[in-house]
């Protein structure tokens, strides 16, 4: 048993052990406490009572400690005051004070900011009255923090600047970074950036060379936090991925959780609004329990901007209510400032520009007066667009002027975007195009520049969805300079081309750069995807049992659940790899992905034309191309009645989609009003075309939206079919198309055929007739239709033949998938496949339906093989007849094995189909995707 002055003394070196790991290694400051509690507990019978006196206020102290960085702040707070007021009892006044130290964080944390500015102050008061100078800047360290999380940028850059220049001179490394790393954050908000990044650097470097992680994953969010300011997306979404991650394996919750917003906050700038959201609910469940009420409110104004980008607009009001409550509450005016602009930009989404000019000239007065200049810049547009839309544009250009100079200045880039966009459109509605152009035109090329960097096709794809208006004026610019003979109609075609399937086409481009080197992840990837997997089968399993339907109800809604966290999973870790990869030497030239036109011209044949379709407005144009020459079709239709009568054409083909059985006394009524439908949407999108498409015996058809879901081979003129007159195939671009131009389709001499039986008998068949049809073939079917033969033989074949049951997503298309005996092989998982120059052809139902963005990035089961190889993909448009594709396929790869190309042999079988069954729904379905 110890005595009690060596008792004593280890209680001090435990509690010193406790204080010093506080901020490098959290935990273990948790188990120091629990050590001292255990030191008392067992010494209690053998030591005096003073004694005991003072280990009680050192396990009180420690507790206080532990409490605080487990994000337990109530707790916090009454152990350590029971400590300071144990310590002055036993005669002990330096060391109570310094117990109020970590008080004033805690109800910082807590929100109850006055009550910790007057512990702040009333703790100096005794440090220095005691001259202990290490303390009192522990305290001026902890005002400083004070001041950040209730948004006083000023007084908190004075404290930390204090509290580093007085640690530097007690050589307390620690200290120093802790206070560089809040003056970055400072000076971040004050708009100081270059003071930001030198601070951000010193204290990472200080951090890291001393040993200190806490330290070390502070330095990186807050460079990400700068970083995101400036609309450097890619560093941003690393770093703060990176922060998270070490805040996780740390073990610091309140951390954590502020980092999983901030990372939310980086999906709602890019747009990524269903991730963004995800992201707030799960910041405030956890924020209500560790009862960080500051960060709570600041979550809910993220979420109502979230709601309102989303067109939520009922719950972003109620979520902005939420959040002005929490701030008027807090005294908050920072906070309450956010909340003006957010409705600001609520009331211009809803078209109240009046509104939206008064609470953005009230959001605009509040960041003036606390300094911030990165928030008074977003006030200034957002001010700017409600002036456009009032219809004074000449001051409106005015204030987009000043705020873009401003912007310039501070290397504010999403700021310069919006600036130049508003601009430009105000120029346009003062009549000076050219001033408008100029600027879209920078606003486009600012545009292409940060998302080019974006490390992944979602974020690509919101960013670009979000931004699309310089594109979309410039596109009707063009259009209308070539009306007047200004402009030719190659340029039209580049700029109708510039946001067609960039993502796709950037991934084929630099495959290497989308690969992840390394898992940080891999057992989170690997449990969630085996998590899939049994819950797809026990799906299936229900199915076939035909199983209660609430139980059904329930595992779907848990898959669609597990699906969200793969996805984010996998992004998290392409972020994580990103962040260990540099930066490259020196980026792309601006507009290096724009289409080659002579290039595209130069691959086709004599013979040859492309057909990309675009809409303007209300407007249905196509540019025509061939070897020779580009043509601009003008008003082919009205797109609203383009996509009326597809709807209608669909719900026709709906009729026979379970059999013919229930209607086959109908089916020649059927089979007209299909006609009808087809001849009337051959008038709208094709027979403007005839004279540009005259003598072409091959069109490749870059469709626009819902144009995708065509039969283009079964429109009809009253006499022939399209696919009488000429051989087709679909591209998402035409740079796209000029990729899928430059493939050659493999000579096909060997098919690997996989056909799962299990649920569909016929496939098996399928697959073993097909596996005959060329020199070459292996059949996997039934038990052997798996995802690991496919693995294994998809290499080695000329063509992948897939048949199965097949499901498309539309409410999330990276989980279409095709039903193997193993379970579902969806298109996120496909893309990771090797298919080098195959044919793929996708013998199910529904498997060349895509879900789109804004941007025309279309997404789904075709996408996913063309980034895994192929180089051309045959896909069906809506479930198919057993039988008759049976027939179809023969009647294909007879065509295949002649040496006849996809596009050749696929029109072939489809005429000979057509001979045995005129409607539409049973020889139309399949469309060839990539090239001829």
């Amino acid at each position: 048993m110890l005595a009690p002055d060596d008792a004593v003394a280890l209680a001090w070196a435990i509690k010193d052990l406790c204080y010093a790991a506080w901020s490098t290694a959290p935990q273990r400051a948790v188990r120091a406490g629990a050590a001292l509690r255990h030191l008392r507990t067992v010494s209690a019978s053998a030591l005096p009572p003073a004694t005991l006196a003072e280990l009680d206020a050192l396990v009180a102290w420690t507790a206080g400690i532990s409490h605080l960085v487990q994000g337990e702040m109530d707790a916090a707070v009454v152990q350590l005051d029971a400590a300071d007021a144990a310590l002055q009892a036993i005669g002990r006044p330096q060391q109570a004070a310094q117990t109020q130290v970590a008080k004033i964080m805690a109800l910082a944390m807590l929100g109850r900011h006055d009550a910790a500015a007057t512990c702040g102050a009333a703790v100096q008061r005794r440090l220095l009255g005691q001259g202990d100078l290490r303390a009192a800047g522990r305290v001026s360290l902890n005002l400083a923090n004070l001041h950040l999380r209730a948004d006083r940028f000023g007084p908190a850059a004075e404290r930390y600047g204090e509290a580093a220049a007085l640690f530097e001179r007690l050589h307390d490394h620690e200290h120093v970074a802790m206070a560089e790393i809040g003056l970055a954050d400072t000076c971040t908000a004050l708009g100081r950036f270059n003071d930001a990044a030198d601070s951000c650097q010193r204290a990472g470097e200080r951090a890291a060379s001393h040993g200190f992680p806490v330290l070390r994953a502070l330095a990186v969010e807050s460079q990400a936090l700068l970083d995101l300011v400036r609309g450097r997306y890619r560093e941003a979404l690393a770093g703060l991925e990176d922060a998270r991650r070490r805040y996780a394996t740390l073990g610091m919750p309140q951390h954590l959780a502020i980092a999983e917003k901030q990372l939310a906050d980086a999906y709602l700038e890019l747009h990524l609004l269903p991730e963004a959201l995800a992201g707030y609910d799960a910041a405030l469940a956890r924020f209500d329990a560790l009862q960080m009420w500051v960060d709570h409110a600041w979550t809910a104004m993220q979420q109502g901007r979230a709601f309102a980008l989303a067109g939520r607009h009922t719950a972003a009001g109620a979520a902005l209510a939420l959040a002005n409550q929490s701030f008027s509450a807090l005294h908050n005016n920072v906070g309450s400032a956010e909340v003006c602009l957010a409705r600001a930009e609520l009331a211009l989404s809803t078209g109240d520009a009046a509104a939206a000019l008064l609470s953005a000239r009230e959001a605009q007065a509040l960041f003036s007066a606390a300094g911030l200049v990165a928030r008074c810049l977003r006030a200034d547009t957002v001010l700017a667009q409600a002036l456009l839309h009032l219809g004074d544009a000449a001051l409106a250009h005015r204030q987009f002027d000043a705020a873009l100079a401003t912007a310039r200045t501070h290397a504010l880039l999403p700021v310069q975007l919006r600036c130049l966009a508003g601009r430009a459109m105000a120029a346009l509605a003062q009549g000076d195009e050219p001033a408008a152009r100029e600027d879209f035109e920078a606003a486009a090329l600012l545009f292409e520049d940060q998302c080019r960097s974006l490390p992944g096709d979602e974020l690509r794809s919101a960013f670009q969805s979000d931004h699309l208006q310089p594109f979309e004026q410039l596109l009707g610019m063009d259009l209308e300079a070539h009306q007047r003979g200004r402009l030719n109609a190659s340029q039209v075609l580049v700029q109708l081309d510039r946001c067609r399937a960039r993502c796709l086409a950037g991934r084929l481009h630099d495959a290497s750069a989308w690969r992840i080197d390394g898992e940080p992840m891999a057992d989170a990837q690997r449990d969630l995807r085996a998590h899939l997997s049994w819950l797809f089968r026990r799906l299936r399993r229900n199915d076939a049992a035909d199983a209660d339907a609430a139980q059904t109800t329930t595992l779907t809604a848990e898959l669609r659940a597990a699906e969200r966290r793969l996805l984010e999973q996998l992004r998290r870790d392409r972020l994580a790899a990103t962040a260990t990869r540099c930066a490259p030497a020196s980026p792309p030239a601006l507009g290096h992905d724009l289409l080659d036109v002579p290039a595209l011209q130069a691959a086709l044949a004599a013979d040859d034309a492309l057909v990309a379709y675009g809409c303007h407005g209300a407007e249905l144009f196509a540019c025509v191309v061939d070897r020779h020459q580009v043509q601009v079709v003008r008003h082919l239709a009205a797109w609203p009645e383009v996509t009326v009568a597809i709807a209608a054409l669909q719900l026709q083909l709906e009729t026979l989609r379970h059999g013919q059985t229930p209607v086959l006394r109908h089916i020649s009524t059927l089979e007209a009003r299909a006609l009808q439908h087809l001849q009337h949407l051959h008038a709208m999108v094709w027979r403007p075309l005839a004279t540009a498409l005259a003598g072409r015996s091959r069109v490749l058809v870059v469709p626009h939206g819902e144009l995708a879901r065509l039969p283009f081979a079964a429109l009809h003129d009253g006499k022939r079919c399209v696919a009488e007159q000429v051989q087709l195939a679909c591209s998402p671009s035409a740079r796209m198309a000029l990729h899928g131009l430059g493939i050659k389709p493999l000579p096909a001499h060997s098919v690997l055929a996989l056909g799962e039986s299990s649920q569909l008998p016929h496939a098996g068949h399928e697959a073993r007739r097909i596996a005959g049809l060329l020199a070459t073939g292996r059949a996997c079917v039934g038990p052997d239709a798996t995802l690991a033969n496919l693995l294994a033989h998809a290499a080695s074949a000329d063509v992948l033949h897939l048949a199965c049951h097949a499901q498309f997503r539309s409410d999330n298309p990276a989980f279409s998938a095709l039903v193997l005996h193993d379970g579902a092989l969806t298109a996120e998982a496909v893309e990771n496949l090797r298919v080098p120059a195959a044919l793929v052809v996708l013998s199910a139902c529904d498997t060349a339906l895509h879900g789109s963005t804004g941007a025309d990035e279309m997404l789904g089961l075709p996408r996913a093989f063309l980034l895994a190889g192929a180089s051309r993909v045959v896909a069906a448009l809506w479930p198919v007849d057993d039988a008759r594709t049976a027939a179809l396929m023969d009647d294909f790869y007879a065509g295949l094995r002649r040496g006849q190309p996809p596009a050749a042999a696929l029109r072939h079988a489809q005429l000979a189909a057509r001979q045995r069954d005129a409607h539409p729904f049973y020889w139309a379905a399949f469309c060839l995707l990539g090239a001829w």
